[in-house]
Formats: structure tokens, C-alpha cells, sequence
């Protein structure tokens, strides 16, 4: 297997950078920083199955609470426990109805979480012989699925009101949750998603951040990657997926570096860039074509980038994840409303320099605008990226008062650098298909031997997501006594 990627380094949006100052290094994530399940056995996390295949393992740290959501302006911000009681008694001080909803709520969800682990992603497969695999192996996890099963498929507001919460403080939590699953609301999250990132964050799963960063999950699987023979050439661009006679035979590399022949297939660029771009004219028909370009896109992001001075600083109650809502009265989708902060050195100090932090902090931005304004007004376009870091500042001034005053060293990243630096049609992290809409599979109709993976297939956005991508369109490239054969070592393994 040959992977050709782009960058200069493996993982995509979810690769790290390093930058040195006066007082040392600081490391930064580019993506995401909260992660459950990666190292916990039979989790539905594809990531954990995937590495323990691959003989791969991370070393993490655990951490509660899950997260800080500065909510109300004029309250402490509310702690997301892992811990049940410990959650309940932190939404008590918002809503003493909306606690006592949840309280009777989470024990249907760790139902359907311990169900849903019964069914591992690497049973998956995108052809019609995913039924056999799961009547022959997984009916009794089925049948635990049983009560849910009308309503796993559905916006994650149906499960809500199947289990009985309508307190407005709990839906508006449920909502912000969602969003920052899927960047969407609850009205648009599947319910399934849900009740599985809540059960692998809950006192039933684990929450854990990979010591040195995100980006150690893409070196673990670039290793397991090598150990079985397949390589990866990086700072290769691809400029054309060539299709021969209705199917497709390899790759047409940039910058007159040749071609690479197989006789599979495997595009994880996004639908927008497979079809708009990689695919020849007239290689899908029309309307396919114009059907894959349709597909709804979560906007893109600002992101900032600080190394600060952390003397006197305290997290050990609060945590190294803060979301703050800017304006409740406002839609939690609104560009700018929700700026979400990871704090990666709270959790690994050697991300900093001694006596420094490392802060991310990024919030959802419109593509429309940037790239004309950076063509045409090099100072306009700096300007704009100031006022949009502001906003980035104002949110970060509730988790860190003197936050400005402390600034060593200052990134900002507009979505004009999403796109050139992660060669995404307009910066996005991916699809927006709203529940109960599902999520296209691999193959690519009408080009044979052309299969997608990524954030705009089957099971949605997100790493592990990608990753579930991946496992299932491996299974269904191999005949089903193979996948069999291949389910009993990992059954064995787990």
C-alpha cells in the first residue's frame, strides 16, 4: 500500500507544530484534543481497535472533569464530570428539574452505549453482507439495542424526548454538546453518535489525551502503517485519480513526479475535492457528480495559537478544555458564538517551556471572503484576522482574566490556511449531513476500483469517525470468509 499525502507530515487537520521563543518550544495541536476510549478495550473509539491491530499503543492521561462550559455570563462556568453524581450535582446549580431529567436519563444511555460496544466497527462492511456478519455474530447486541432501535437512527432531539427531557437548560447543554460532536445541534446529530461519544466519555468509558499530543495517533498508525509493508510518501501531491475505460487505475502525480498504478483506489480527500477536482471530466456521470458537489459543508474555522506565561495559573479544578457560549440568546451554530479552547499543556507540561502554557483556541468561521480579501488587500485581510482573534480573546478572558498581558508568542490561522495548508475545498472539516440523512458509503458510483474514505463518508466527521471510515471500507474490500477469519484475531486480541 502506498499513501501519497500533501503535507510534510502525517495526519491531516489533526497534526501538531512545534515553535521556539526566548523561554523554549512550545507544541501546538491542530485539531481536535478531547478524545475517549483510545486505549480502552471493546470501545467503540475505531482508533482503539484499529492501534491494537496494528500492535500500536498510546500512552495517555486521564482527565476529569471532561471539560469547563462557561454558559450563563455571570456563573462559574459548569464542570463536565465524567463521574454521574458529580455531573448532576454541577447542573444542579443551573437547573435543579433539568439535573433530576438527567439523572434518570443516563442509566437508558449507558444502555445503548453498552449495547452499541457490542457491535464493533470492525464487523462493519458497506455491501449487503454486513447483515450475515451480524446475525451470525452480534444478534445478542442487537437485541440489547432492542427499545432504542426506533430512535438510534434519529435526530439526537428524538432521543431527548424518548427520554423524557424537556427541561429548556438540559436541551440548550444537549444542543452545545452536539455541536461540538458533529457541528451541528441536537436537531441535526444523530442519535447514535450521541448516546456513544456520551457513554465513551461517561464514568462507564475513558477520557484521555495522548502524551504528545494528537499527533502521536497519526504516528501510531503511520507505524502500524510501515510495520505491515505500506509506505507513505509525504509532500506529494496528487493532481488527477486516473480513470481508464469506467475504472480507476492509479494517480497522476503534481509537478511531473510520474504516476503510482494499483488496482485499488483510495481518495481521502473530500467529496468536494474528489469530485470537483481529482476526477477527470465526464468520469461520473452528471448528475452524480452534481449530487456529490451539493453535499452540505460545516464552515470552516479561526484558529489561535498562543504560548503564554502560566506562573500562578490553576487548572487542577476546572481542566484544559473550556467552551464558552459568547451570546446564549444567539444560535450555538452562529459563526463566532462558541469558541472552544484546549489548554493541551495543563495535561502535558512538556508541550510548554517550564512555567508556560500552550493554548488552542478556534471558533467556527466562514470561508466566503478570505480568499478574495488575502488576493486583493494583504493589509485588509491581516486586519480582518485581528478582529476575528478577538473574539478568541474575549473568550478566553473568561477562562484566563489577564490573558492578553501574557501572550508570549501569537498564531492566528484564517480559513484561507486550512486550505492551503490542508488542501480542503473551502477549509472545512468536513460534511454536514444533518440526521436522519445518512452518510454516503465508500464506493464511487460509476468509477470502479474508486473508493472514499474521510470525514465525508460513513460514520461522519471527526478523527475516529475518519478512522471508522477506513475499517469499513477495508472489510468490504475483501471477501466476507476473509473479514471473518480477520473478526475472530481481533476478537481475540480484545
Amino acid at each position: 500500500m502506498i499513501v501519497v499525502e500533501s503535507h510534510y507530515a502525517v495526519g491531516g487537520a489533526a497534526h501538531g507544530f512545534s515553535r521556539k521563543t526566548e523561554r523554549g518550544e512550545f507544541k501546538f495541536d491542530t485539531g481536535p484534543s478531547f478524545f475517549a476510549g483510545l486505549t480502552k478495550k471493546n470501545a467503540l473509539n475505531p482508533l482503539a481497535s484499529v492501534l491494537r491491530l496494528l500492535g500500536e499503543e498510546l500512552e495517555t492521561v486521564k482527565y476529569d472533569p471532561l471539560g469547563t462550559f462557561h454558559i450563563e455570563p455571570d456563573a462559574p462556568g459548569l464542570r463536565r464530570h465524567a463521574d454521574l453524581a458529580k455531573l448532576v450535582s454541577e447542573v444542579r446549580r443551573f437547573s435543579p428539574n433539568g439535573a433530576d431529567e438527567l439523572e434518570r436519563a443516563v442509566p437508558k444511555i449507558r444502555t445503548m452505549y453498552e449495547s452499541l460496544s457490542g457491535l464493533p466497527t470492525t464487523a462493519l462492511r458497506a455491501d449487503w453482507k454486513v447483515a450475515i456478519m451480524i446475525v451470525s455474530r452480534y444478534m445478542k447486541a442487537m437485541a440489547g439495542l432492542g427499545p432504542y432501535s426506533g430512535v438510534l437512527p434519529q435526530p439526537t432531539v428524538k432521543l431527548l424526548d424518548f427520554l423524557d427531557v424537556k427541561d429548556p437548560w438540559m436541551r440548550y447543554l444537549a444542543d452545545l454538546e452536539c455541536f461540538l460532536l458533529s457541528g451541528v445541534d441536537a436537531s441535526g446529530t444523530v442519535s447514535a453518535e450521541f448516546a456513544a461519544v456520551f457513554g465513551a466519555s461517561d464514568s462507564l468509558g475513558v477520557s484521555e489525551f495522548p502524551r504528545g499530543g494528537a499527533e502521536e495517533i497519526a504516528k501510531a498508525l503511520l507505524r502500524g502503517l510501515e510495520k505491515y509493508g505500506g509506505e507513505v510518501r509525504l509532500r506529494t501531491h496528487v493532481e488527477e485519480i486516473i480513470v481508464e475505460k469506467g475504472a480507476a487505475v492509479g494517480v497522476k502525480l503534481a509537478n511531473d513526479k510520474g504516476e503510482i498504478r494499483a488496482p485499488i483506489v483510495l481518495s481521502n480527500a473530500s467529496v468536494w475535492d474528489t469530485y470537483g477536482k481529482l476526477l477527470p471530466a465526464g468520469a461520473v456521470p452528471a448528475q452524480e457528480k452534481q449530487k456529490a458537489m451539493d453535499t452540505p459543508y460545516s464552515e470552516s474555522f479561526m484558529h489561535l495559537h498562543l504560548g503564554i506565561d502560566g506562573k500562578d495559573l490553576d487548572f487542577s479544578h476546572t481542566g484544559g478544555h473550556h467552551v464558552v457560549v459568547l451570546d446564549k440568546s444567539k444560535p450555538i451554530s452562529q459563526p463566532g458564538n462558541v469558541c472552544m479552547i484546549s489548554i493541551a499543556s495543563v495535561w502535558e507540561p512538556d508541550m510548554a517551556p517550564e512555567g508556560c502554557h500552550c493554548v488552542h483556541a478556534y471558533t467556527m468561521e466562514p470561508f466566503d471572503g478570505w480568499e478574495e480579501l488575502k488576493s486583493t488587500d494583504k493589509a485588509a485581510y491581516e486586519a480582518k484576522k485581528k478582529e476575528s482573534a478577538d473574539k478568541l480573546y474575549v473568550a478566553l478572558e473568561k477562562v484566563i482574566p489577564d490573558i492578553r498581558a501574557r501572550v508570549l508568542l501569537e498564531l492566528v490561522a484564517s480559513p484561507v490556511t486550512h486550505k492551503s495548508w490542508l488542501r480542503r475545498h473551502k477549509g472545512t472539516y468536513g460534511a454536514a449531513i444533518r440526521a436522519p440523512d445518512m452518510f454516503p458509503g465508500p464506493p464511487v458510483s460509476g468509477v470502479k476500483n474508486l473508493y472514499r474514505v474521510g470525514d465525508s463518508v460513513a460514520p461522519g466527521v471527526g478523527v475516529p469517525a475518519a478512522a471508522g471510515s477506513g475499517v469499513i471500507c477495508a472489510n468490504t474490500l475483501v471477501p466476507l470468509r476473509d473479514h471473518v477469519d480477520a473478526q475472530n484475531a481481533m476478537d481475540a486480541i480484545f
